[in-house]
């Protein structure tokens, strides 16, 4: 029998941490919009370093909120970031050149619901990435302390 070889995800947070580096040099200029998609820098505490992770992601607004998706590109292991957070809830955002502290948590069902086809509308891919695995990817909510 074959063995099936999962895609390795390097070239994936390859880009990712370049563009985060751009994204931090340029302070959110010229790299926090791409079409239709708007980019944020999502910063978690690792939960097993303790040191600070940032990981650049799509968001969209959800009743003023960021949303973002951890689909970690069709892997069926979900992204670090989203494991840091079920440890550590305070999070940081930056959208642009602002910065602000806030709390993420896991999007209801009912907001999923609602969330899921505008995250379809705004990037198609993720439609190719659910269909690469069985993990149902989880939509994160993050709210600021005046929410």
């Amino acid at each position: 029998m074959t063995k099936i070889r999962q895609p390795r995800f390097k070239m994936g947070a390859i880009l990712s941490r370049v563009h985060r580096f751009i994204y931090l040099l340029l302070d959110g200029r010229f790299v926090s919009r791409r079409g239709n998609a708007q980019f944020l820098l999502l910063t978690t505490e690792g939960r097993r370093s303790h040191r600070m992770k940032t990981v650049p992601l799509l968001y969209l607004l959800h009743n003023r909120s960021p949303s973002v998706i951890a689909s970690k590109g069709g892997s069926p292991k979900a992204p670090d970031w989203l494991l840091n957070i079920r440890a550590e809830p305070k999070v940081r955002v930056q959208i642009g050149g602002v910065r602000q502290d806030g709390t993420a948590r896991i999007a209801s069902d009912e907001e999923r619901e609602e969330l899921w086809p505008r995250f379809l509308e705004c990037y198609s891919g993720y439609a190719a990435y659910q269909a690469r695995t069985s993990r149902r990817f989880p939509i994160v909510i993050i709210t600021q302390p005046d929410d």
